[in-house]
């Protein structure tokens, strides 16, 4: 529901009301369950909201891959063993997704070759 809602953001031209998007999910959800879908994605950082009136407009900061992502961020900074768990997640990759996961982080990488932030050595 919150990839749906996060959709239905992203197609405005600008901040909206919970009834736009709940009118715009074809009813099928009660308004308290869209405030409730939309606060869940203001605690994760996927939305922001500004108050007008008595209500708020909402606005989308991430679509459902960067909810996807945010997800995945908050699983790893959970984890005692960050180290373990980048490395299981790594190793089960396919091809296509290793290839895919090697150039993104070459396209981020420093331009020089200096030590790694946490002075470790790659």
């Amino acid at each position: 529901m919150e990839a749906q809602v996060l959709a239905v953001l992203g197609s405005a031209t600008g901040p909206v009301a919970a009834t736009w998007v709940q009118e715009r999910l074809d009813g099928d959800l009660a308004y308290t369950t869209v405030i409730t879908i939309l606060t869940r994605l203001l605690d994760k950082q996927a939305v922001t909201r500004t108050r007008s009136g008595r209500s708020f407009l909402w606005t989308p900061v991430a679509d459902g891959a960067g909810l996807t992502a945010l997800r995945m961020r908050r699983l790893l900074d959970e984890r005692n063993d960050r180290d373990a768990v980048l490395s299981r997640f790594v190793s089960a990759l396919s091809p296509h997704d290793a290839r895919v996961l090697r150039a993104l982080l070459a396209d981020g990488a420093p331009e020089s070759g200096g030590a790694p932030e946490d002075g470790a050595e790659s």
